[in-house]
């Protein structure tokens, strides 16, 4: 489990400030040993309450330009007002994760929420049921680790009135698991302890004048008189907190009141006076608001009045009624005859059942329908071809075998070098997460566009002249090349990048080019793949019958004939079909979400309301859903790529959010 230790010392203590610094940090190094994930601190004195926390180990921490400045501010203590009363104190934390990512800085400790600084040693197993049965007296929670339930409940029981013990017996009386904790409250100047498992020790001077508590009993004999000896605690006390213990340590008079967490009945039950100190700590930093702020703030964005494209959106304006640019320039998706369709494909049909088409066959929805289409209701055969770039999920491999196998169908796997290739995406990734940037996104997915180079190859091969393709216009993600400052230009396209006027081809090369050249860890081993990528893409000419210029694209019919017909595989993690088969998208979706607050699933629902599929209504009330989170499929896609998890998320997390401007 979780480390959890604290220093307190007041005026007659004999350490000096270098002491004090050295001694939280081996405070941090020797509680270290029982996680090193993540690690924080929080400093106290009546002035100021100084958090600070990161999503790497302690020792890292320690190292860090912004831990070593909010030591340096807490060292002032040292040369304030010697007569002022108030001792110098800090409870710290260092994390075994059991949930809660810590690659976000909410989920780290300490946890500060509402009046309460928190750190907490354990796990509450009911932590589900607990915020399940707050949420009607509007408890909710603001990040995913468990610790912040103990900190909502503490702050509801104070309000309900009662002594701090009582409060702490409540609270114990609602969770379950093991639970040691140490905090700090806004109202009382003091630092409270309490576990009910006996996992908290308490190292005190003979004199009074200074205290530590850690975790271990074994710890404590290190600070006091081993290899990690603390300036000034030779020869002090270890007290022992057992089980259903608490203390209440006015930072005024660093004497120790304990107490019984564990409820009483009316008549017999102890109450300790609160200690009659100066009121706590103002505000230094508001660490945990931030996300309930990230979050009420991308409520309150201004979304046009037709579609849902935020104000955050690259180039968007909005007209006096609300509609948005890219409304008035939509061009409906007008569809072909549906026999014109018929009468291209009858020019292809074998009549012996030899091949008669190529099909670019990701294994996503579309490609999967329209392979099912081709071959039960226009009587084609197709051969199907797969561009294999190491980012094809197994789901998507298992679906495709389900369609192949159930239709008889010829499947074509050309396979990249997926070493190398996951190698060229980690340099990319590596090299965003060193300047991360918007714009450069897309550079994570520039080796699968070898696909349409391979899809050439394979009609020249196989001497089959139909290629089909089963993409669809609603697709559109004009935000992408928006977010390098580019105005939008896949209208251009129609379908065929290759069809985009030079000046825009100019564009995008300098607006990719200037930002790579801007970041040196781009120059890798990645830059032939990307310019490969990049040829293929934009500079092989293709001619290919796209059929759902023809057919009317419906989600549910796609999605209804899939399931029930082919027992077509759907993602655990998100109500969506739509990019399950991608194993990068869950990826780049999260870090849009996070830094802009919207998707590519906003664009495709807008367009799909423009196209009168459906309704404002439907498609806003969809969105908390399919733009949540991901995380499983995140971590499968670092972990493919041989990237930190943790760091990367950390990365996005502390990016300036577009919302907040």
């Amino acid at each position: 489990m979780c480390g959890i230790f604290g220093l307190a010392i007041s005026r007659k203590h004999a350490m000096d400030r270098s002491q004090w610094a050295d001694g939280i940090k081996k405070l941090f190094e020797t509680s270290e040993t029982r996680g090193k994930e993540a690690a924080g601190i929080a400093i106290a004195t009546a002035r100021e309450l100084l958090v600070h926390k990161d999503s790497v180990s302690a020792s890292a921490m320690l190292a860090t330009p912004d831990y070593q400045r909010v030591i340096k501010q807490a060292e002032q203590w040292f040369s304030e007002d010697k007569l002022s009363g108030s001792a110098l104190a800090a409870i710290g934390h260092s994390r075994l994760v059991t949930n809660g990512l810590q690659g976000i800085d909410a989920n780290n400790q300490p946890v500060w929420r509402d009046d309460v600084v928190l750190v907490h040693n354990g796990i509450v197993v009911n932590v589900d049921a607990l915020w399940a049965r707050e949420k009607a007296g509007g408890l909710v929670p603001r990040a995913d680790v468990d610790t912040e339930v103990i900190a909502a409940l503490v702050q509801k029981h104070r309000n309900g009135g009662g002594s701090i013990s009582e409060t702490l017996g409540r609270v114990y009386a609602d969770i379950y698991g093991e639970t040691s904790i140490a905090m700090f409250l806004r109202d009382v100047d003091a630092l409270v302890l309490a576990t009910n498992t006996g996992s908290l020790y308490i190292g005190r001077t003979r004199d009074g004048a200074g205290l530590f508590f850690a975790s271990e009993r074994y710890i404590c004999e290190q600070l006091i008189s081993g290899a990690k000896k603390l300036a000034g605690f030779e020869g002090a006390e270890i007290i022992h907190l057992r089980p259903g213990q608490g203390a209440i340590i006015p930072l005024a008079t660093l004497d120790i009141e304990r107490f019984a967490v564990e409820p009483r009945g009316e008549t017999g039950e102890v109450k300790l006076a609160a200690p009659a100190v100066e009121p706590m700590l103002e505000t230094q930093r508001r660490v945990e608001e931030k996300s309930t702020r990230y979050r009420e703030a991308m409520q309150a964005m201004r979304r046009c009045s037709r579609c849902l494209l935020p104000e955050t959106m690259p180039f968007i304006v909005y007209d006096q009624q609300g509609v948005c640019n890219y409304c008035h320039s939509y061009t409906p998706w007008v569809r072909r005859p549906e026999g014109d369709l018929e009468a291209e494909l009858a020019k292809y049909r074998s009549k012996d059942g030899s091949p008669d088409c190529v099909v670019a066959f990701s294994g996503g929805r579309d490609s999967s329908y329209g392979l099912h289409l081709l071959k039960t209701k226009y009587g084609m055969t197709p051969l199907c071809f797969s561009y294999d770039w190491g980012m094809v999920t197994d789901l998507a491999r298992r679906n495709q075998a389900r369609m192949c196998g159930k239709l008889g169908i010829e499947h074509i796997w050309i396979s990249a070098d997926i070493k190398q290739k996951r190698a060229n995406i980690r340099a990319n990734v590596l090299a965003w997460l060193k300047k991360p940037d918007l714009g450069l996104i897309p550079l994570f997915m520039a080796g699968d566009k070898q696909f349409f180079w391979h899809a050439s190859e394979t009609i020249k091969a196989t001497g089959i002249p139909l290629s089909v393709f089963c993409t669809n216009r609603l697709e559109k993600t004009d935000f992408k090349t928006g977010f390098l400052g580019l105005r939008p230009t896949d209208s251009e396209m129609r379908n065929k990048p290759s069809s985009l006027r030079l000046k825009s081809k100019v564009d995008l090369a300098w607006g990719y080019g200037s930002r790579f050249l801007s970041n040196p860890r781009y120059l890798n081993r990645s830059i032939p793949d990307t310019l490969f990528a990049a040829f293929s893409y934009y500079g092989i000419e293709q001619e290919h019958l796209f059929m759902f210029d023809y057919l009317r694209w419906d989600e549910e019919t796609i999605n209804r004939a899939l399931i029930d017909e082919y027992d077509w595989e759907t993602a655990p993690d998100t109500p969506s079909t739509w990019r399950i088969g991608d194993g990068t998208a869950p990826w780049y979706n999260y870090i849009y979400h996070t830094v802009a607050g919207f998707t590519e699933f906003d664009t495709f629902r807008s367009n799909q309301i423009r196209e009168g599929m459906l309704t404002r209504d439907e498609a806003l009330a969809s969105l908390d859903e399919v733009n949540a989170p991901r995380w499983g499929a995140i971590r499968d896609y670092m972990h493919l790529i041989n990237v930190d998890f943790d760091e990367a998320i950390r990365v996005v997390d502390r990016m300036p959010k577009l919302y907040l401007a």
